[in-house]
């Protein structure tokens, strides 16, 4: 079983998601990438991070894992993690990822509300697809949206 890092970046008001050429059309998910031998889980989530979109990070918090069978066997780690301060600007790796971008609390909430299957969602071409509610990327995701919700309604 490989471990894996995927990791919910944020720089407050926003969550970074990105894709790859692989993911269904409109699809965009939680950066992630493999374990080096003798890499704590933090180094690889910072090495991902540089690598994939260019930026730089902290306040590494845990969230939760998951156990994916597919392709391999991985044990998915998942994080949050904010961006250092005015390290906004993203730069894509296209040997990583096709895209990325980031996604205000609004649209990211109205990807979530949307009704229908994964494999309907697919279909209508929607502008954002996020993934199945089976992935973690989706819990952290979702957890994002409630904890903004809040803090703006606390507000």
């Amino acid at each position: 079983m490989a471990p894996v890092v995927i990791t919910l970046v944020t720089d407050g008001a926003r969550c970074l998601l990105a894709r790859q050429s692989s993911f269904p059309k409109g699809m965009y998910s939680a950066l992630a990438g493999f374990c080096d031998i003798g890499e704590s889980v933090e180094e690889a989530i910072r090495r991902e991070v540089a690598e994939e979109v260019g930026l730089e990070v902290e306040n590494l918090q845990y969230a939760t894992s998951q156990h994916w069978p597919f392709p391999n066997s991985s044990l998915m780690i998942a994080c949050h993690a904010t961006v250092k301060p005015g390290q906004t600007e993203i730069q894509v790796n296209m040997r990583e990822l096709e895209a990325a971008a980031w996604f205000s609390l609004d649209e990211v909430a109205a990807a979530l509300m949307r009704k229908g299957s994964f494999i309907q969602q697919q279909r209508d071409a929607l502008p954002l697809l996020l993934p199945p509610k089976l992935a973690v990327a989706h819990h952290m995701i979702k957890k994002w949206v409630e904890t903004q919700t809040r803090s703006s309604l606390a507000a």
